[in-house]
């Protein structure tokens, strides 16, 4: 694992043993068919959809939260951060495949156009949450608040599917 600065970088190649497998796994896991759910949330002209996260394994504190924004509005917005009480870290997050070296990178906001869908989806944007008091569950629903700089703050139910 490389650190730069706003940056992780996996080499998938040089992990060993458990660890390879461990990350395989929840990647593949990520990227299987998800049961999106049909719930909208509105503010102002933002319309949040698609929200889901996955279940997590016993004993890992990670996980990830994707939906999708849609600004039917003519103006731009920004989402600046998100936060949820199931989590000591909330982080927005872009993964990027590089000739097989997948890089992570921290986001310090995503822009959200007008007229325009921003998707997080498995192995691009994501939410990635950290330090996880308990695993997610299938089934079970968290709390999630967006901070746009416009909009002002969305708070969500996020179904973990």
């Amino acid at each position: 694992m490389v650190f730069r600065r706003g940056e992780v970088v996996i080499n998938l190649r040089s992990l060993a043993g458990s660890a390879a497998l461990l990350c395989l796994g929840f990647i593949a896991q990520a990227q299987a068919p998800l049961g999106a759910p049909t719930v909208e949330w509105r503010r102002g002209n933002l319309i949040i959809t698609e929200a889901r996260a996955r279940p997590t394994p016993p004993g890992i504190t990670v996980g990830a939260v994707y939906f999708s924004i849609t600004n039917a509005g003519s103006k731009a917005d920004r989402l600046l951060s998100v936060s949820t009480p199931v989590a000591n870290k909330v982080e927005l997050h872009e993964s990027r495949n590089m000739r097989g070296v997948v890089e992570m990178r921290e986001l310090t906001s995503v822009e959200c156009p007008p007229g325009a869908t921003v998707r997080a989806t498995p192995g691009g944007l994501h939410v990635m949450l950290m330090g996880l008091a308990a695993p997610l569950a299938a089934g079970t629903e968290l709390s999630m608040s967006l901070q746009f700089r416009d909009a002002g703050v969305l708070t969500l139910k996020v179904p973990v599917v």
